[in-house]
């Protein structure tokens, strides 16, 4: 194993226990002070429970993260990457803003539709109505969480080993598959899986976290703005799709719009860190 990749895998375990750390610890000290909360306050139990929990977690993770690499740890092989020179709003690159926000939805729809024609199971729809049943739940999934998931994936998975010369698409297609897994739902999986490597590329060649938060804000936001309206966690495609035929299809129209766009914005030249 060379150097590279073995400082690599070696910053990729500590940041996914810094993850793991503080998302169980969060959620454990967060589920008591939202239980609490629920109880003196009376209707909501559930929903403040998780909302606090979750928010909690998330917090906590972002703090471990700034403590542990930026203050605590002296090693020759943890990088430390100036966090602040990549919050840049000039780096979105905003002539292209609609190309991959088209290219973002046309990718989620296709995800979404194969999820349902293979019948991936959602274990966490009912957990995730409760989120949006209360105003801190969903600031957590709309702001929140994708500011920790995107720091930590993007900004700290995947810039790490792109700073250290990996392979752009080994390391987009790494940071995306951990992404996948920790959401642990069966059909969360598989979408974060493919909106990973969607976000990998606008961070791998904007060398920015903006773009990537930005897009991943939105996301979220849509899936919010789709869960009050309808009442569902699914998109509306859950309602407009009943066929397995019907669902290939429109994830291969969908597919036919994303990929494109995507490779259109990869042959895009690479922004330099000091601009």
């Amino acid at each position: 194993m060379n150097s590279k990749v073995k400082k690599s895998v070696l910053d990729i375990v500590l940041l996914l226990i810094i993850f793991g750390i503080g998302q169980l610890g969060g959620g454990v000290i967060g589920g008591i002070i939202g239980s609490m909360f629920g109880a003196l306050y009376g209707g909501g139990y559930t929903s403040w429970t998780i909302s606090i929990a979750l928010v909690t977690a998330s917090l906590l993770t972002i703090l471990l993260f700034i403590v542990s690499r930026y203050l605590l740890i002296k090693s020759h092989w943890l990088e430390k990457p100036d966090f602040i020179a990549e919050i840049n709003l000039s780096r979105l690159r905003w002539h292209l803003a609609p190309v991959m926000l088209i290219a973002t939805f046309a990718g989620a729809v296709a995800t979404g539709c194969l999820g349902q024609a293979w019948g991936v199971k959602d274990t966490l729809e009912d957990t995730m109505q409760e989120l949006v049943n209360n105003p801190i739940g969903i600031l957590t999934i709309v702001l929140i969480g994708p500011l920790t998931e995107e720091i930590i994936f993007r900004h700290g998975i995947l810039g790490g080993m792109l700073r250290r010369g990996v392979n752009p698409w080994i390391a987009i297609l790494v940071s995306s598959l951990l992404f996948g897994i920790i959401h642990w739902n069966p059909i969360q999986i598989l979408f974060a899986t493919a909106l990973g490597v969607m976000l990998g590329i606008l961070y791998t060649k904007s060398q920015s976290i903006i773009p990537s938060l930005i897009y991943h804000i939105i996301n979220n936001g849509f899936a919010v703005t789709v869960m009050l309206i309808t009442g569902n966690e699914q998109d509306p495609t859950a309602d407009l799709f009943e066929t397995p035929h019907v669902l290939y299809s429109a994830a291969v129209v969908s597919a036919a719009i994303c990929i494109p766009l995507f490779i259109y914005y990869w042959r895009k030249p690479t922004l330099p860190h000091n601009q």
